[in-house]
């Protein structure tokens, strides 16, 4: 397989695929990085996803590697670069090599620390690679030349991989010379990710109002946030995979492309909740539901909005969203130690209130007035038939949460 020479000519892979986890075909033409996309995927690091007559339209994370999404482009470049075959075994014999050395040199000490920390998550693989290496004689025991004639025996020892030392282990040199750079980034970055559990979802900030720099005729053209999203969500779904509009362009672009962002945030696991929140605080005088609120004190900014059930404080809505995606069936991705940061909380929050699905009334979030009647008539079997059961389980949760009363 031809290996691009380059992997930095890939940043913007990396960075795309750190965001948002997933890249459509639409992307890979335009960042021109289809021959990258078949290294990750016959590394096994990229899953494609077909569409119904077989074609791929998207590459996502394989499921083993879906927590890059808690990586920047940097980190999440090496640990792609590091999981192809050619070039990880190339950076194992590096590292045999220079254990070889540092056992003849009686470096023992080092040698300790290093299988203690570094090399820990690679022991097992490392120990493997030697067997297969030594068949009978240890690396050890051979001289100098005997050494370095079998390590040019290997084939990846042959290929140029000059420009991917340079980016993924910060140096490009002899490989004789590269044993401390591979020790400090190869060994420490080729440990397993976190295990995922459940389709993974994303929360990002999206630019769906004025402050955060929302416009209607920026979002009328293909982004990495409006592109759809197949395998891992997080994006408002305006454009397919191919880059054609998922809207009718031959209506008024002010009405069409609004009305499609509304209905299209509410498929968004991260932004659902908060909606059926709103619905359950309209709709619970009239039903057998605990009274729900969504309270921000006057003072504070809309990243402080907490949740009141039955008039009892349940928590912030920011350490309350993680859990409230989990209980949609999701592994969610974006909160930091379980809360969603200032920033991404407030991002929501006006773009929900841009929107024109919440309006900020005194001290409370509460459904837009001219939203309310959108639930009703033609558009009851999208949002609020489904949701009763979230609501519902929601509230549920949320009341186990509340004090009891008297307590202190």
């Amino acid at each position: 397989m031809s290996i691009p020479p380059r992997p930095a000519g890939a940043v913007a892979l990396f960075e795309r695929l750190a965001q948002w986890g997933e890249i459509s075909a639409y992307e890979v033409t335009e960042l021109r990085v289809s021959a990258w996309i078949s290294v990750f995927e016959n590394a096994g690091a990229l899953a494609a996803v077909d569409d119904d007559r077989g074609q791929p339209v998207a590459w996502r994370l394989a499921p083993r590697f879906v927590g890059l999404l808690e990586s920047d482009a940097q980190q999440a470049g090496r640990r792609l670069c590091f999981a192809v075959p050619e070039y990880r075994t190339y950076l194992m014999s590096i590292l045999a090599e220079g254990l070889a050395g540092a056992t003849r040199a009686r470096m023992s000490a080092e040698l300790e620390g290093w299988t203690g920390a570094e090399l820990a998550p690679l022991l097992p693989e490392l120990n493997a690679f030697l067997d297969r290496l030594e068949s009978g004689t240890r690396l050890v025991d051979l001289s100098q030349t005997e050494l370095e004639d079998c390590m040019s025996g290997i084939a990846e020892r042959t290929r140029d991989f000059s420009g991917w030392d340079a980016f993924a282990l910060g140096q490009s040199a002899h490989p004789k010379a590269l044993f401390e750079f591979a020790l400090r980034r190869f060994g420490p970055m080729s440990g397993p990710l976190p295990v995922v559990e459940g389709p993974a979802v994303v929360l990002r900030a999206l630019p769906l109002n004025r402050e955060d720099g929302f416009d209607l005729g920026d979002t009328s053209l293909p982004a990495p946030w409006n592109t759809r999203r197949f395998g891992i969500l997080g994006c408002v779904a305006v454009f397919d995979a191919g880059g054609q509009r998922l809207f009718d362009e031959d209506k008024p672009l002010t009405d069409e492309l609004f009305e499609h962002l509304r209905d299209s945030i509410l498929q968004h696991p991260f932004y659902r909740p908060v909606v059926h929140l709103a619905i359950c605080a309209w709709r619970s005088p009239a039903s057998t539901i605990p009274a729900v609120e969504l309270y921000v004190p006057a003072s504070r900014p809309l990243h402080d909005a907490s949740v009141l059930v039955g008039s009892r404080d349940v928590g912030r809505l920011a350490d309350l969203l993680g859990d409230l995606v989990r209980m949609q069936g999701y592994a969610p991705f974006g909160p930091v130690d379980g809360r969603v940061s200032d920033e991404l909380m407030g991002n929501l929050l006006r773009n929900l209130i841009e929107l024109r699905i919440l309006q900020r009334q005194d001290e409370l979030l509460i459904l837009d007035e001219g939203y309310q009647p959108s639930l009703m008539a033609g558009r009851l079997r999208t949002v609020f038939r489904p949701g009763k059961d979230l609501q519902k389980r929601m509230v549920e949760e949320l009341a186990e949460r509340t004090p009891a009363r008297g307590a202190a």
